[in-house]
């Protein structure tokens, strides 16, 4: 499968595939469910955010910003921020997880091939 190149591109590849309507937290969701393993199914409000949040520390692992530091008593990845990892302006850690969403969608797409 040819991975998309643009964040447009994504987001549009995404929904049609699950058939959703896909923003940064949609991706972000859908990450968090690739990372931990699991279908598309019906989750509660509590889980989405913890799939998104996950969605975010995962790419935030791939930018070097924070650093695995084990797992909780549920199995869910702990994560901390590296001491000399910088404030990003949320205008930036937009696009930067943005940015970040495409790379690690690539490798998805390209391991599928």
């Amino acid at each position: 499968m040819i991975a998309p190149d643009t964040w447009k591109d994504l987001c549009e590849h995404l929904s049609k595939m699950f058939g959703i309507e896909t923003d940064l937290n949609g991706v972000l969701f859908l990450v968090g469910i690739r990372e931990r393993g699991l279908t598309f199914q019906q989750f509660t409000k509590e889980e989405k955010l913890n799939l998104i949040n996950l969605g975010s520390c995962t790419l935030y692992l791939e930018m070097g910003l924070i650093e695995t530091d084990g797992v909780d008593n549920e199995g869910w990845p702990l994560f901390r921020q590296k001491a000399l990892a910088l404030v990003i302006p949320e205008e930036r850690k937009i696009k930067t997880l943005q940015d970040c969403a495409i790379r690690y969608f690539k490798k998805v797409f390209e391991g599928e091939e």
